[in-house]
């Protein structure tokens, strides 16, 4: 179980728990399963988390969408991943928010489906 795993992050287990919470609650009634070494949500694969406690203290985070269809928030660096996914790495309770922001984005272009119009998206304030 998922939970589990992110217990085993020490100082990071409630940034885990609480991104594990907020993705499940949002993925339209989705849950994490184990594939590989990452915990994937199922059905709608629009992020996994990889816990890494054993060598390294962070959580892998895979996105569905391309790092330039996000927002850059500079807390929180985006990459490049396997074909039409972006990758971050959580490694502080800081970068919680950025993590939800970019979770939020990913189910979103999940939804609006592979044959989307790929767009920057911006923050504006008013």
């Amino acid at each position: 179980m998922i939970q589990n795993e992110m217990k085993k992050l020490g100082p990071l287990a409630d940034i885990g728990a609480a991104l594990v919470a907020y993705a499940e609650s949002i993925a339209d009634g989705g849950k994490f399963e184990l594939s590989g070494n990452r915990w994937v949500v199922r059905p709608n694969n629009f992020v996994t988390f990889e816990p890494h406690y054993q060598r390294a203290l962070n959580i892998a985070v895979s996105l569905r969408g391309n790092p330039n269809e996000f927002a850059k928030l500079p807390e929180l660096p985006l990459k490049e991943g396997m074909a039409g996914y972006s990758e971050c790495s959580i490694t502080q309770a800081n970068q919680l928010a950025a993590a939800a922001f970019y979770i939020r984005r990913a189910h979103e272009l999940y939804h609006r489906g592979r044959s989307r119009t790929h767009k920057q998206q911006k923050i504006i304030e008013t």
